[in-house]
C-alpha cells in the first residue's frame, strides 16, 4: 500500500500514526477505510490484494465508501451476467453511487436500451459527482432536446452552461482524452443502437455578426484538436455547435439527425 498516496487525504497526525503503528488493529477504522478507498480509487487490483492481506482490511472493504470510489477500469462496461460475483460487485458500486458506474448505466440505458429518461438521470447523477465524460454527454443531450418550448429552452441554456464551464476549466489535451473515452464507450453502447435517440439541433449564434467558422464534416472531425481550434474567436453557442457536430456525426452519421 502506498502510504504517500494515503497522506493526501488524511491529516499529518493520522499519517504519522499509521506509519508508526505496529498493529493494524490499533488504528481507527475511519482511517483504514479512507486508506482502502484511496487505494481502490487508483487500482481495483491493489484493493483486492489489500483485502487478502488481513482480516481487518477484508471487513472494512465492505464499507459503502469503498464501493463509491473504487476504480472500474478492470471491468467491462457491459455487465457480465455469467459471473454472479462480478455482477453483485458492480451492482453494489451502482447502489453506492460510484460515478463511473452511474455513467456506464446512463450510457447503456440511453444509447443501447433506448431508456432515455433513466439514462439521462444516471448521467446527471454522475455529472453532479464530477465525472467528466458524464458531464460532457449530459450537456450534449440537454443541448439537443426537443422543440423550443420553455422547458426545453431552459435545458438548452443549462446544457450550454455546463459544456462551456467544462471546456473553460479543462485543457485541450484533457478534452481530447475525454472525447476519446466517450468514443470508446459509444462503440460499446451502439452495437445494437436505438435509432433517433438524439436529434441534432444547432444553436443560434449569439452575435449580431454571426461567427463565420461553422465547419461541419461527415464522420468524425479530422482531429479532436480541430474541435477546439477556434474557441477563442467563437461565441459560446458556436463552440457548443462544434461539440454537438463532433458527438452526433461521430456516433451515428448525419442520416440519423435533423437540422
Amino acid at each position: 500500500m502506498d502510504l504517500l498516496k494515503a497522506k493526501k487525504t488524511i491529516t499529518d497526525h493520522q499519517y504519522k500514526q499509521l506509519r508508526g503503528s505496529t498493529s493494524i488493529i490499533s488504528l481507527p477504522d475511519e482511517l483504514l477505510t479512507e486508506v482502502l478507498a484511496e487505494v481502490g480509487s487508483a487500482s481495483f487490483t491493489d484493493l483486492y490484494n489489500a483485502k487478502l492481506s488481513c482480516k481487518d482490511f477484508l471487513k472494512l472493504s465492505e464499507e459503502d465508501q469503498i464501493f463509491q470510489r473504487v476504480s472500474l477500469d478492470k471491468f467491462s462496461a457491459i455487465p457480465c451476467s455469467a459471473n454472479p460475483k462480478i455482477s453483485s460487485f458492480l451492482e453494489r458500486c451502482k447502489e453506492c453511487r460510484n460515478p463511473e458506474s452511474l455513467y456506464r448505466q446512463g450510457m447503456l440505458d440511453y444509447f443501447h436500451q433506448g431508456m432515455t429518461e433513466s439514462g439521462l438521470e444516471y448521467l446527471k447523477r454522475a455529472a453532479e459527482k464530477g465525472h467528466m465524460e458524464a458531464t460532457y454527454v449530459y450537456s450534449i443531450i440537454l443541448l439537443c432536446l426537443g422543440d423550443d418550448n420553455d422547458g426545453h429552452r431552459k435545458s438548452k441554456l443549462k446544457g450550454m452552461e455546463i459544456l462551456s464551464s467544462l471546456k473553460a476549466k479543462s485543457e485541450r489535451q484533457i478534452m481530447k482524452e475525454c472525447r476519446e473515452k466517450i468514443k470508446r464507450m459509444m462503440w460499446i453502447c451502439m452495437w445494437s443502437p436505438k435509432k433517433n435517440i438524439i436529434v441534432r439541433r444547432q444553436q443560434s449564434c449569439l452575435r449580431k455578426e454571426p461567427c463565420k467558422i461553422q465547419k461541419i464534416t461527415n464522420g468524425w472531425l479530422a482531429t479532436d484538436e480541430e474541435v477546439d481550434e477556434h474557441d477563442e474567436v467563437l461565441c459560446e453557442s458556436c463552440r457548443c455547435n462544434r461539440e454537438i457536430t463532433w458527438f452526433c456525426n461521430g456516433q451515428f452519421g448525419t442520416d440519423h439527425y435533423s437540422f
